[in-house]
């Protein structure tokens, strides 16, 4: 046995065997021509982003841009996401100034700064509209207890001069919480039946989403818009995407048409589940939104926008202040701090509710609120002696602008410095040329980048009296 061990044992070749083979002349000549085989190319740099693109003054240009969306010229909501960001701040400056040129003559020897950038470039809009839409399946088909599991659900913007919405995926201007509730909702308002309005046949039920988020504590607020009241038929769904994302405070239902402004009315909402809260920070102030009151949508820009104003008014203790479109009192409460009395109006009961919370909230008591038309309610003020005399002035209108009769009362109350704050800049130059004409000078426009990505923004003038 030990014979038959030593056969086997000598026939098998050695490790040192082995490497002497591997290192012999024959097998290292062949390594050598393997390499001169080989041959080593350099990768070709790669083409430079490059497009056109025909600026508001109709000059093309060759611009190079990033690609942080991939559904950028399909959706056409943001055309120069894809820009560098100084170039974007630079043509938002160019573009203000255009339009102060186009406007009056008035306008001609103003300052105008350069826009004011956002701390955040993508993922800072925490207020979004997203509408609904069936992409495949079967549109026909009423509310049934068995889920459909070939419809296809589409969330996003609808394409500029279309009906058709563009799905927006993963949206880069959108928070990561808003970007994931959205996508689990597209599965799940297919898995829980609920019917989509279709523009084509004027039926369903579903047809916009609203997400608003917080900045500093990451809540969510979740509003279904619906044609028709369906508290039943909404409540499942509510109760799942609530349990799934903890970051969602309260789930809402609203009814309105399908074509509605969110201009002409003051939404009334329905609770599903969860609260009707949402806390922001301004620097040490905190602010309670509603699902139904305004809210920023930057809020690292309107933090920047209040402390501005702030430091142009140079309170002293002494003044009284005007807070015109107030809505939750974001510059009234900031204000209030260093101005003796502050008096804000609002035509948003919401907004007013709100206003009052965040008072109490951050104890300041020497601030009023008051709900109603600013046009009804400051000629009341006015004639019931509770305002005679207002230092400074902040109006934020809304589209329409403040209008010839409410800029008569604030002509009234003398005021030394005047502050508009406005992204609808024809009413506001409209507004702008009473106040020249009745003594206040044009000290500077600040644009503010509030949209990063999009041709919006908003801009802060400056008046004093002569």
């Amino acid at each position: 046995m030990n014979d038959n061990y030593k056969q086997r044992s000598s026939s098998r070749p050695s490790r040192s065997s082995q490497s002497d083979n591997r290192s012999s002349p024959q097998s290292s000549k062949y390594r050598r021509d393997e390499q001169k085989n080989i041959e080593w190319k350099a990768k070709k740099p790669s083409a430079p982003n490059i497009r056109m693109m025909t600026s508001r003054l109709g000059v093309s240009e060759r611009v190079m841009h990033e690609q942080p969306c991939r559904i950028l010229e399909k959706c056409g909501s943001c055309p120069i996401l894809d820009f560098p960001y100084k170039n974007q701040l630079l043509q938002k400056t160019t573009d203000f100034k255009s339009r102060l040129q186009k406007a009056s003559a008035i306008f001609s020897n103003t300052i105008v700064k350069d826009c004011v950038e956002s701390e955040l470039r993508l993922a800072y809009r925490h207020n979004v509209k997203m509408v609904v839409s069936e992409h495949a399946g079967l549109k026909n088909a009423k509310f049934s207890q068995i889920a459909n599991e070939k419809r296809w659900i589409d969330l996003g913007m609808y394409r500029q001069s279309s009906n058709e919405v563009v799905d927006t995926g993963r949206c880069p201007i959108q928070t990561n919480i808003m970007n994931d509730i959205s996508a689990w909702l597209r599965t799940g308002i297919r898995v829980h039946n609920i019917s989509v309005y279709t523009p084509q046949q004027k039926d369903g039920l579903l047809h916009c989403i609203i997400l608003r988020s917080s900045h500093y504590t990451r809540q969510v607020l979740v509003t279904f818009v619906v044609t028709k009241p369906a508290l039943q038929i909404l409540r499942p769904l509510a109760r799942d995407i609530s349990e799934k994302f903890m970051n969602i405070q309260g789930v809402f239902m609203q009814v309105a048409p399908p074509n509605h402004s969110d201009d002409k009315q003051d939404p009334e909402l329905k609770m599903i589940v969860g609260q009707d809260l949402l806390e922001e920070k301004y620097n040490d102030l905190f602010l309670n939104f509603s699902a139904a009151s305004y809210m920023p949508v930057n809020s690292l820009v309107a933090n920047r926008i209040y402390n501005r104003i702030e430091e142009l008014a140079e309170l002293t203790g002494k003044e009284t202040v005007l807070d015109l479109y107030c809505g939750a009192g974001g510059i009234s409460l900031t204000l209030a701090r260093s101005a003796k009395e502050v008096l804000s109006i609002d035509s948003s009961v919401h907004c007013i509710k709100d206003a009052i919370r965040n008072a109490k909230r951050n104890e300041i008591s020497n601030v009023g609120f008051y709900e109603g038309k600013v046009e009804e309610i400051l000629p009341q003020l006015i004639n019931e002696k509770r305002l005679q005399k207002a230092d400074v002035v902040v109006v934020n209108p809304a589209r329409q602008g403040c209008g010839p009769d409410v800029i008569e009362q604030i002509r009234k109350l003398e005021p030394k410095a005047l502050f508009y704050l406005s992204s609808f800049f024809d009413p506001m130059f409209n507004d702008l040329k009473c106040f020249v004409d009745d003594g206040y000078s044009l000290v500077f426009f600040e644009p503010y980048d509030t949209l990063p990505g999009t041709n919006n923004y908003e801009v802060l003038c400056y008046l004093v009296k002569k």
